[in-house]
């Protein structure tokens, strides 16, 4: 462990004394000082009484083990005097809500790295048309009740301190900061916290045990990633890894995944059975020349196409001058020296604002370097001819959806925009909302499928759903949004140009007449139907 002299806080308190608060000093943030020991321990007698499983869960940590067992409440939850949260309790004084700054003390380099990924960004979607689903269209004022008990509870809410007519800090009876109840509790992965850091270790690292096993399991990322969206757990339990996995489990797990296992967890090493969502996207791995590669906080480090928005591509990261990180989208990557665009978001009194700036780039992790990351990964288990032939098949659906369907229905919709067929947003009209729906949920099924081997949401989940709302949904749609507005012949002529390509030539001129005679010829062979 790094720092154990000034172990868990940016600013440490000073010796106990019966009575009165710490005042600050690097001193007592040391385990071994008699002082922190004794209010560690009068934590756990009080909190027993209080909340007996939550001392239990950290009796049975990797925290309560480190160290001969000091590594303990006070350690984490000390404050500083003039910290917004702060507060006076039982002689310390402390703060409830935790942020990554407070586990930065004593892993450094897992903050840094999921400060840098998109799970640290996910807090961002309160800038995003996604927020407008929950905030607006499912909810009503004053509570957002929807997006505040599904879309932050995951993505993470800007956490809000109760304050005064004068902008204090309000504080109850038992002298505690008071929170806005509709921000927190809240473990979002993106949270926003008060003192301004993003992310939420304990969205993965359950308090108060805070156990890698459990950030280890698919359980754990189910969480977030399942549902009509972004069905990853569903996809991994039909996938070969997934069946892999819980069969292993069910023989009481001792069939190669040591699950449990404290410190690292190493395939090829410590289990050998099946990957694991953090396996691929985190996980270390016994090299080729016997190393060991390092694991990684920033869950976007293996991945080489971005399969969210409307049309997917490549991503490049780029490293600034300044340490930040950004996904620079294309085929190819940008160059250390040149400068690139850095988006992001910052948060102002409560609401995002979009920075946008030129940076210097001092190092590039292009698309091909973070799939020979994920490829590192799959040849502990895998030949490289079977690595290929997986991404061979992966990049074909991934361009097949983008060409096929994706950019041309984005054409044609940014076209009935611009025409006035259609206003407002994309919740405003039938149209907006059959392309949502292509896109942003069958479409990515049929990607995330593709990418995590699971046929099932490929398929009949994914490219059979965008493939019958784009013929038989969406440009019916727009061919009567064109009638409406006396413009038949102009998208009659832009579809047809769209529909004339050889892949829709099975809708403008039907199968032929051998494959409908050899069709039916299998209907009344299989279901005993009349030819």
């Amino acid at each position: 462990m790094k720092h154990l002299k000034t172990m868990f806080f940016i600013a440490v308190l000073g010796l106990f004394a019966v009575g009165s608060a710490f005042a600050t000093t690097e001193q007592s943030k040391n385990t071994q000082d008699p002082a922190v020991k004794a209010l560690n321990v009068k934590c756990v007698n009080c909190h027993l009484k209080e909340n007996g499983s939550l001392v239990k869960q950290w009796q049975h940590s990797p925290h309560a083990a480190a160290m001969d067992g000091q590594i303990g409440c006070y350690n984490c939850h000390a404050a500083t005097e003039g910290e917004e949260l702060a507060y006076e309790h039982e002689g310390a004084v402390i703060k409830t809500i935790l942020s990554p700054l407070d586990c930065k003390f004593c892993h450094e380099r897992e903050v840094k790295e999921m400060v840098n990924s998109h799970h640290a960004t996910a807090g961002e979607i309160m800038a995003s048309l996604d927020n407008v689903v929950g905030e607006v269209i499912c909810s009503m004022e004053p509570t957002k009740a929807d997006v505040v008990n599904g879309c932050w509870q995951c993505h993470g809410s800007v956490i809000k301190i109760k304050r005064d007519k004068n902008g204090k800090p309000l504080k109850n009876e038992a002298k505690a900061v008071m929170i806005d109840y509709m921000t927190w509790p809240n473990t979002g992965i993106g949270r926003i916290n008060p003192d301004g850091s993003k992310g939420s270790c304990m969205a993965c690292h359950s308090k108060h045990s805070f156990r890698s096993s459990v950030a280890r399991q698919p359980e754990n990322c189910g969480k977030c990633h399942l549902g009509p969206d972004h069905p990853q757990k569903e996809i991994y339990e039909e996938s070969k890894h997934g069946i892999a996995y819980y069969s292993s489990l069910r023989e009481g797990g001792a069939n190669g995944m040591n699950i449990l296992k404290n410190g690292s967890w190493v395939l090829g090493k410590d289990y050998y059975t099946a990957p694991t969502c953090s396996t691929c996207h985190m996980g270390s791995y016994v090299k080729l020349d016997g190393g060991i590669a390092q694991n990684t906080h920033n869950v976007g480090d293996r991945i080489s196409w971005t399969l969210r928005p409307k049309v997917s591509v490549k991503l490049n990261r780029a490293i600034f001058s300044d340490g930040t990180v950004a996904d620079i989208p294309g085929d190819i990557a940008p160059q250390v020296g040149q400068k690139a665009t850095y988006k992001t978001f910052i948060v102002e009194n409560g609401k995002f604002k979009k920075v946008t700036a030129e940076k210097q780039v001092v190092k590039v992790l292009s698309w091909e370097d973070r799939r020979n990351n994920m490829k590192g990964a799959c040849k502990s288990c895998h030949g490289m001819q079977q690595i290929d032939g997986f991404y061979k098949q992966f990049d074909s659906l991934v361009v097949t959806y983008n060409e096929k369907f994706a950019k041309p229905t984005k054409m044609l919709y940014g076209m009935a925009k611009k025409d006035g067929l259609i206003g407002g947003s994309t919740f405003h009209t039938e149209l907006g909302w059959i392309w949502w729906e292509i896109w942003h949920h069958e479409g990515r099924r049929a990607r995330h499928g593709a990418a995590m081997m699971g046929p099932d949401y490929t398929h009949w989940h994914g490219m059979y759903e965008v493939a019958k709302h784009f013929y038989f949904k969406f440009i019916p749609e727009l061919m009567k949004l064109a009638a409406e507005n006396n413009m038949t012949d102009k998208y009659e002529k832009a579809i047809n140009e769209v529909l004339a390509r050889p892949e829709h030539q099975w809708y403008q001129k039907g199968f032929g007449e051998d494959t409908m005679k050899a069709i039916k010829a299998e209907q009344s062979e299989r279901y005993g139907e009349k030819k």
